[in-house]
């Protein structure tokens, strides 16, 4: 069963006990206001079975809320860092252009193109230290890009969490003796 459908559970249960509670509770005030014999105890007891219940289903929604919580987080925090790590491999290939410019070699112009793109200084920079440099035997190099992947869509964290599946942790919640389910 996924996570979002499970909470929804919990809560349309939550709902049901919390009416079951207040009328019971309301029951109970009636009978005692209006004297007469009634079982007290019996009705005291579905109460207390009823709140227990309530309880236990109250604690299960708030680990489910939790769970849901932490993998919204988690997914947010893994998207994040593999951004950074794209980040940083695109630095290093900048940087690496930027070298072997500077050395005097001969680099792609698609790889040059990006190097203005991502910094018009460091390409001038680069393109002045050439001019320093100029050696007779300039290597020649590959895009360091090469072929690009599709970009793949990010995955929705809120979608992750409600997918997930988690079974049904409610059927260790004590279903109570009476009253309407």
């Amino acid at each position: 069963m996924k996570l979002s459908e499970v909470q929804k559970i919990t809560s349309n249960r939550l709902q049901e006990l919390r009416i079951q509670k207040r009328q019971l509770t309301e029951l109970l005030e009636e009978k005692a206001s209006a004297g007469g014999s009634f079982d007290r105890l019996e009705l005291t007891k579905e109460l207390q079975a009823v709140e227990e219940e309530y309880e236990q289903t109250r604690k299960v929604a708030e680990d489910l809320s939790a769970l849901s919580f932490n993998i919204r987080n988690a997914e947010a925090t893994r998207q994040q860092s593999e951004a950074a790590a794209e980040a940083a491999e695109e630095l290093i290939k900048i940087l690496e252009v930027v070298r072997r410019i500077s050395r005097g070699d001969r680099v792609p112009s698609t790889d040059e193109q990006r190097l203005l793109e991502y910094s018009p200084e460091l390409y001038m920079a680069a393109k002045n230290a050439a001019l320093m440099a100029q050696r007779e035997e300039a290597e020649e190099h590959r895009s360091l890009w090469g072929e690009e992947a599709p970009e793949e869509e990010p995955v929705d964290p809120a979608e992750l969490a409600d997918n997930t599946e988690v079974g049904n942790p409610l059927a260790q919640v004590a279903v109570s003796g009476g009253g309407a389910s």
